[in-house]
């Protein structure tokens, strides 16, 4: 480089600092986020939410048992095998597993977003249950795959095995 050296490190930092805030500013979300407080959303009409017909447990999860089920209990670090459906508050579904293998996973560790480790324990084989998860308990405001960052998820869930 000719000229000042001085002049040159301080472009080059410059630069760099450019540089780093491009870089940080691209990862964030465009605009503001949803709210996170599922009573404030509008839900797709096909997907028939009304939350006057779910229990709302302390930590904000809504739960709304559809069949009860009869066999064994999903316990605090049951194994458990689910099928499932995932929507999207406009009716979009982002996931689901609803023949052949079905999804499993343990309970109460990290294999789960917390509104499942929450949702499905209690439940009894054969139960199906819906879930309105606020995006504390899912995957909060990084988002995931085709979940957007701040998302309030729905899920549909069938209890298929527990141990």
């Amino acid at each position: 480089m000719r000229g000042d050296p001085i002049k040159s490190v301080t472009c080059l930092a410059s630069i760099g600092a450019l540089l780093l805030l491009g870089a940080c500013a691209g990862g964030a979300p465009a605009g503001p986020l949803p709210p996170t407080d599922p009573a404030q959303i509008e839900f797709a009409p096909e997907l028939g939410i009304d939350l006057a017909d779910f229990e709302l447990t302390p930590s904000g999860l809504y739960v709304q048992e559809l069949n009860v089920g009869t066999g064994p209990t999903a316990r605090r670090t049951s194994r458990v095998w689910i099928y499932y459906v995932g929507w999207l508050p406009d009716g979009t579904v982002f996931d689901g597993q609803l023949e052949g293998d079905p999804f499993h996973g343990r309970l109460g560790g990290s294999e789960m977003i917390r509104g499942w480790n929450e949702g499905i324990r209690g439940m009894r084989v054969g139960g199906r249950r819906r879930l309105v998860v606020r995006p504390g308990l899912g995957y909060g405001a990084r988002g995931r795959g085709k979940v957007p960052p701040g998302a309030t998820l729905i899920f549909e869930l069938q209890l298929i095995d527990a141990n």
